[in-house]
């Protein structure tokens, strides 16, 4: 796979690292009863703040937890008004390119300049995107072909899969009629989409006919052979197949002049052989052994033929998947015969639904236009916001890739399609989704966290009103960061400096013990229990004292014990099987 490189990119490759540590400052919270200055944080959020420096300070109780991902990156089309604008005029992109680039960013193409913004992002999402999690990625063509190179290049062990999507009747652009975008997927390889239910069917049969028109004799000679019916409708057998007859040496001509003979039946039976509705030889879809042992499980099912060939039965067969939903309870099956000699089950319930996603989204209801209708009815007017995501578009990608306690995250959260199509769903089906926006513009809370707002609440008036969907969220500012140079943030807080501590040690989100027995303790993982002696006006030494106050119920084969100094000898710390770090922070000041 070739590597995309640009300039830039070996300042930026790691800079996710380098990204500070900050706190989430809450502001308020919103609830469907208005606005609350104190009170228990929501679940859901809306962060105003550069989402590189947000994503970095969501790592410590997310990592991995997330299971949807949608953006909505700027398209980069040399015309767009966007913060990381093409000629960098934003004050903010200019000081981070100066920073983290240098003086080749003055230099840097528009291209150049989108790939180092989008670069180091992309990092931190995919830190935060659970095993199991899909992201997907709006984007046009002016960028999709960067785009896929550094999602390979980043999330190189899933799939990446652009979906193409309708988004007006057409817009020339030098020569050509634009009138689509692309939706990419980064899925796991494994990845099974919920079905989409408006594309329900119901069958009278779950069976399938078990002829496979697309081979032949001379293809799939392992896959010709006569199944042998009896009066009944019962299969008694089968015969050699071509392959075991090649084997055996009883046929030894061209394949292609292998003749299906009707009359080698046993006594009592007829022979079954695969051939079309028009009498064209084909081959069974399932091998001998295979149909022997399904007829007995009673997934084959023999019927009259009615298809005018001189076979008098035809015989059906039931797909893997819908075995595998009768195994599971999901269809219900009965017999379909009394005959104790026939096996074949009927399954009651059977009903398909479309599992797969299209590559081809044509739904008008996600045209840009609509996104912009939407706007307009929540806030009152389209100016509020320019090209705003149409709600379909995200419900649709939360429809499929989410369940009903999903979180979902949106680190360019502009209008804030994402939390509403997250809401709404949540009334439809009565989930418990969560939803987390990042927003660095200016309009978090006038446009992104109004529009919000009124969702919870309800808009409109008369006829046009929409009734309020319910929940809450919060809405955080970027605080302290949680290191000044090498030390501790003492501003940042016990509690916020306990979960880093335990996440940079861990990488596991930090869960604060119900009722801990020592107020040092963080926890226990992999039978190693972690203390973070750190008294906020004092210096805290690790010696024979502390050790002995550890009481039973915070025991484990191993410790990791922070502290100001140690006392111990490292005899003493191998004999207790403790691991000794320090607490970054000037003790002299204290």
């Amino acid at each position: 796979m070739p590597e995309l490189t640009w300039v830039g990119k070996d300042k930026v490759i790691t800079h996710y690292l380098d990204v500070p540590y900050r706190l989430l400052s809450r502001q308020y919270s919103f609830d469907a009863d208005g606005q609350h200055q104190a009170g228990i944080d929501s679940e859901n959020m809306i962060i105003h703040g550069d989402n590189l420096e947000a994503l970095k300070a969501l790592l410590p109780r997310y990592e991995g937890s997330v299971d949807l991902i949608y953006i909505d990156p700027p398209y980069n089309t040399g015309n767009e008004e966007w913060v990381y604008n093409d000629n960098v005029k934003d004050p903010r992109i200019m000081k981070w390119l100066g920073e983290v680039v240098g003086k080749e960013g003055e230099d840097l193409s528009r291209h150049d300049k989108w790939l180092c913004m989008i670069y180091p992002r992309l990092r931190l999402l995919q830190k935060l995107l659970s095993v199991n999690g899909v992201m997907a990625v709006s984007i046009s063509q002016h960028e999709l072909p960067h785009l896929l190179l550094v999602l390979k290049e980043i999330f190189s062990t899933r799939q990446i899969f652009p979906i193409t999507v309708q988004t007006s009747g057409g817009k020339p652009a030098k020569g050509f009629n634009v009138s689509h975008e692309y939706l990419v997927f980064v899925a796991p390889e494994d990845f099974s989409p919920n079905p989409y239910l408006e594309g329900r069917r119901k069958y009278s049969s779950a069976y399938h006919g078990m002829n496979l028109a697309t081979f032949n004799q001379a293809q799939r000679p392992n896959q010709a052979y006569p199944i042998f019916v009896n009066d009944a409708g019962a299969i008694v057998g089968v015969g050699a197949s071509l392959q075991r007859r090649v084997s055996d040496g009883t046929f030894t001509g061209p394949l292609e002049s292998f003749q299906f003979d009707y009359s080698e039946a046993p006594e009592g039976c007829t022979a079954v052989w695969p051939v079309t509705a028009k009498g064209i030889p084909c081959v069974w879809r399932l091998v001998p052994e295979r149909l022997l042992g399904d007829w007995g499980k009673g997934y084959i099912k023999v019927v009259p033929s009615k298809d005018g060939t001189q076979n008098q039965w035809t015989v059906q067969y039931l797909s893997a998947g819908v075995i595998k939903k009768i195994a599971s309870g999901e269809f219900k099956t009965r017999k379909f015969s009394d005959d104790p000699n026939v096996p074949t089950l009927e399954v009651e319930n059977y009903e398909t639904n479309s599992a797969s996603i299209p590559s081809l989204w044509l739904d008008k209801l996600m045209f840009t236009a609509r996104g912009g209708e939407q706007m307009a009815d929540v806030l009152g007017k389209k100016s509020a916001f320019q090209y705003p995501k149409p709600l379909e578009l995200v419900k649709s990608v939360l429809l499929r890739c989410t369940s009903k306690h999903s979180i979902v995250l949106d680190s360019f959260a502009g209008s804030g399609t994402t939390a509403h199509a997250t809401l709404a769903l949540n009334k439809e089906d009565g989930g418990a989704r969560r939803f987390i926006l990042v927003e660095l513009g200016d309009y978090a809370e006038d446009v992104t966290a109004e529009r919000v707002k009124r969702v919870i609440q309800g808009y409109g008036a008369g006829e046009s009103a929409v009734p309020g969907t319910g929940g809450s969220f919060s809405f955080y500012e970027l605080g302290e960061p949680l290191l000044l140079g090498d030390n501790l943030n003492p501003a940042a807080g016990v509690e916020k400096i306990r979960e880093y501590i335990w996440f940079t040690d861990t990488k596991v989100p930090y869960s604060p013990p119900a009722e801990p027995e020592h107020k040092h303790y963080l926890g226990n993982i992999n039978d190693t229990a972690y203390f973070f002696a750190y008294e906020p006006e004092q210096a805290m030494a690790l010696d024979r004292q502390y050790l002995a106050g550890i009481p039973d119920a915070c025991a484990a084969d191993a410790y990791v014990i922070y502290a100001d100094i140690c006392l111990l000898s490292k005899r003493e710390l191998q004999a207790f099987n403790v691991t000794f770090k320090k607490i970054p922070r000037d003790i002299t000041r204290l």
